[in-house]
Parts: structure tokens; sequence; C-alpha cells
């Protein structure tokens, strides 16, 4: 009976360590996603920026203001969720 279990628990630690590495690739892809989601927000920055109004025209000051601030806080809500990738990433590792 001990060599089954000692078998069985083998087999379960082959089996979560398997699951950790597939956890890890997985959070690695989702990285590589959240970098391409800040680009593209960064070049519709580059992009408003290119085409801010004149000061004169107020409306449409206020349009790209409002939108590069909603860009900014979208990159900066990808920043918290790249930071909680690599902290998910760096307990993942500590535990195989």
């Amino acid at each position: 009976m001990t060599k089954k279990k000692n078998d069985d628990n083998e087999l379960f630690k082959s089996l979560l360590k398997l699951n950790i590495r597939y956890a890890i690739e997985d959070s690695n892809i989702n990285i590589r996603m959240i970098d391409n989601r800040i680009k593209s927000y960064q070049t519709l920055i580059d992009h408003l920026e290119d085409n801010k109004p004149f000061f004169f025209q107020k409306k449409k000051l206020i349009e790209y203001n409002n939108k590069k601030e909603e860009y900014e806080n979208k990159i900066s809500e990808l920043y918290a969720q790249l930071g909680e990738e690599y902290d998910l990433i760096e307990k993942l590792y500590s535990d195989i």
C-alpha cells in the first residue's frame, strides 16, 4: 500500500508541476496581449497629439482632452493588470 501511495504522490506532484507550467505559459500570453493593448492605446494618444486642436477651438480641445484622459486611464488600468500578471508568475515560479 505504501508503494502505491508514493506512486500516487509522485504522479500528483508531476501533474501539479505540469499545471503550473501551463499557468505560467498562459500568464506570459496574457502579458503579451496586455502589452499589445498598451501599445495600441499609446498609438491612439500619438494620433491625438498629431491632430491636437488649437487653444481657441474650445469644443474640439475639450473632446481632445477627454479622449486623451480616457486613453491614459485605460493604459493605467492595463499597467495594473500587467503588475498582477507579473505577481502571479512570480508566485507560480516559487511553487515549482
